[in-house]
C-alpha cells in the first residue's frame, strides 16, 4: 500500500508541475498564454501543440498542457520549432489564427487564444452538391454571410491560400456548399472585409476551422457541418508580422519617383522564378510605404512589392522586385533583422 500510495503522490506532483509531453518531462522553452471566450477568460482549457511537420492534426497531440486555470492562464514547455496550436475543453474550441507559431529559445508569451464555442445547428437543407460539405457559417451562434470557404487536402501548406477548392460567400443564412469528390479534407471558413479572397487576415476580418477537422468524405456523401467563427481582434493584426518569427524583413516599398506607396505588400518566395502562391505575405503599407515581415527561419529569399493579390499582375497594377543583388535574392541568417530594403513599384502595362 505504501508503494501504491507513493506511485500516486508522485503522479500527482507530475501532472501538477505541467506535463508538456505526454510520457515525457517539461523540458524546452515555455509557451505560455491566456485562454478566451468573448474577451472573458476560460479556465479548464487544455492547450494542445503539434509540430508543424506534422502528417495530421487527427491523431492525439503529442504536447499538451494541464486545463488553464481561473484567469484562463497555460503554460506549456516545449523543445525549439514550429507549432500548430490548438484548444479544447467545456464545449469550447480554439485553433490558434496565427499557426503555426515558431518557439525559440526565448520562447513565447502573452498568447490569447479566442475560443469559440463547438457548434451544433448543422444545415437541415436539401444540398445541391452530389459529394462534399453543405455547411453553415455562424457567428456566436447566428449565422455569418459572406463567408468563403476553404478545402485543404493536408497541411503541407499550412493551410493558407486558395487550398485545394474553395466557394462562396455564404448566403444570408451563412450557408454555402463545397463539391468535393472522396478524400479527406480540412474546412477553413474565413470573411475579409474588403471582400477579397486571399492574402493576410486583418484586425475586423473573420476565420474558422472546423473543429472535428480533418473530415472524411465518401463517395456520393454530402457532410452537413457548422463552422463557428471568430473575429480577428486589432492587437492580433497588429503583432502577426513581428511576433511569430525570430528572422524578419523591414523596408519601404516607393513607386519610381521615390514617393512612399500605401496599401501595397510584400510577397516572399524560396522559389527564384517567384511563380504561384508566395511562402510569405506582408501586411498592407500605410502612408508611409513601410513593411514589416516576420519569417520563422534564415534563408535565400526572393522579395517582390505589389499592391494585388492572386494570379500574375496585370494591366494598372503595381509590381517591382528588390533589386539588390545580381541575382536579385535576399540571404537572411536565423535571428537576423534586416532592415531598410527598399523596393520600388512600378505600374503593369
Amino acid at each position: 500500500m505504501r508503494v501504491v500510495a507513493r506511485f500516486f503522490l508522485l503522479l500527482t506532483l507530475f501532472f501538477s508541475a505541467g506535463c508538456s509531453w505526454l510520457g515525457g518531462t517539461p523540458a524546452g522553452p515555455l509557451l505560455s498564454g491566456r485562454t478566451m471566450l468573448n474577451g472573458q477568460p476560460a479556465a479548464g482549457i487544455r492547450v494542445e501543440a503539434y509540430p508543424a511537420g506534422s502528417y495530421s492534426l487527427a491523431e492525439p497531440a503529442p504536447y499538451a498542457s494541464p486545463g488553464s486555470d481561473a484567469d484562463g492562464r497555460f503554460a506549456l514547455h516545449l523543445p525549439e520549432g514550429r507549432y500548430y496550436l490548438l484548444a479544447r475543453g467545456r464545449g469550447l474550441f480554439a485553433y490558434y489564427g496565427r499557426n503555426p507559431v515558431v518557439l525559440g529559445e526565448e520562447g513565447v508569451h502573452d498568447l490569447n487564444i479566442g475560443l469559440v464555442r463547438v457548434a451544433k445547428q448543422a444545415p437541415e437543407l436539401e444540398p445541391m452538391v452530389v459529394s462534399g460539405a453543405l455547411i453553415r457559417v455562424s457567428l456566436n451562434g447566428e449565422p455569418l454571410p459572406g463567408a468563403t470557404l476553404y478545402a485543404y487536402l493536408d497541411l503541407t501548406s499550412e493551410m493558407k491560400g486558395m487550398g485545394y477548392a474553395m466557394t462562396g460567400p455564404s448566403d444570408d443564412e451563412g450557408i454555402a456548399e463545397l463539391a468535393l469528390p472522396a478524400g479527406t479534407y480540412y474546412l477553413l471558413a474565413r470573411k475579409r472585409a474588403d471582400g477579397s479572397g486571399v492574402g493576410p487576415l486583418r484586425a475586423g476580418d473573420f476565420t474558422g476551422y472546423y473543429p472535428g477537422n480533418p473530415v472524411q468524405v465518401h463517395e456520393g456523401e454530402v457532410l452537413r457541418l457548422d463552422i463557428p467563427m471568430l473575429q480577428v481582434p486589432e492587437k492580433s493584426a497588429d503583432l502577426q508580422q513581428s511576433l511569430f518569427g525570430r528572422t524578419s524583413l523591414a523596408g519601404v516599398i516607393r513607386d519610381s519617383s521615390g514617393k512612399p506607396v500605401s496599401g501595397a505588400r510584400v510577397v516572399v518566395y524560396r522559389d527564384s522564378r517567384m511563380l504561384n502562391r508566395p511562402d510569405y505575405v506582408s501586411n498592407p503599407t500605410g502612408a508611409n510605404g513601410r513593411f514589416l515581415i516576420s519569417l520563422p527561419e534564415g534563408g535565400r529569399y526572393y522579395l517582390a512589392g505589389r499592391n494585388t493579390l492572386g494570379g500574375a499582375p496585370g494591366p494598372g497594377d503595381l509590381y517591382g522586385t528588390w533589386n539588390g543583388s545580381d541575382d536579385h535574392s535576399l540571404v537572411v541568417k536565423t535571428g537576423q533583422h534586416l532592415q531598410d530594403i527598399e523596393i520600388v513599384v512600378e505600374e503593369m502595362w
